[in-house]
């Protein structure tokens, strides 16, 4: 395997699944289509342009069949596309705050309830959301 896109993303919080980096060589084969986007950088490590939102497309929708099984996931061309990481850490901040009045423990189960107003087309939250928590769109 090549290195990945980097070895200890610090933007990003400890417990995301995307703190390490990206193996490009597993998401290109759930995506193909991430492929072309794919490059090393001069530090020899494998990533994307993340200005494009073509490759960041691309990159969502390997991730999301690749961690979540979800095998069809668009949206229009000119849409916002964040990636995906980022929008992860979001839960994981969320998960910090409910810890600190639980106990020092990470609520799980049925009665975690998340708003989120403005959500947009793209539904990512829910997505990526694990079953602990009940995420309503407005």
């Amino acid at each position: 395997m090549k290195k990945s896109n980097n070895t200890n993303n610090h933007s990003l919080h400890p417990l995301n699944r995307h703190f390490k980096g990206y193996d490009f060589d597993l998401l290109t084969t759930a995506n193909p289509l991430l492929t072309p986007f794919v490059f090393q950088n001069k530090y020899g490590n494998q990533t994307i342009n993340f200005h494009l939102p073509q490759a960041v497309k691309a990159l969502n929708q390997a991730l999301l069949y690749q961690h979540h099984s979800i095998q069809f996931w668009d949206i229009p061309e000119n849409y916002l596309c964040p990636p995906i990481p980022g929008r992860l850490d979001y839960i994981h901040h969320i998960a910090d705050l409910l810890q600190q009045k639980n106990n020092n423990k990470i609520p799980f189960g049925n009665n975690i309830y998340g708003l989120d107003i403005g959500m947009g087309d793209n539904c990512i939250y829910p997505m990526t959301f694990r079953i602990s928590m009940v995420f309503c769109r407005i």
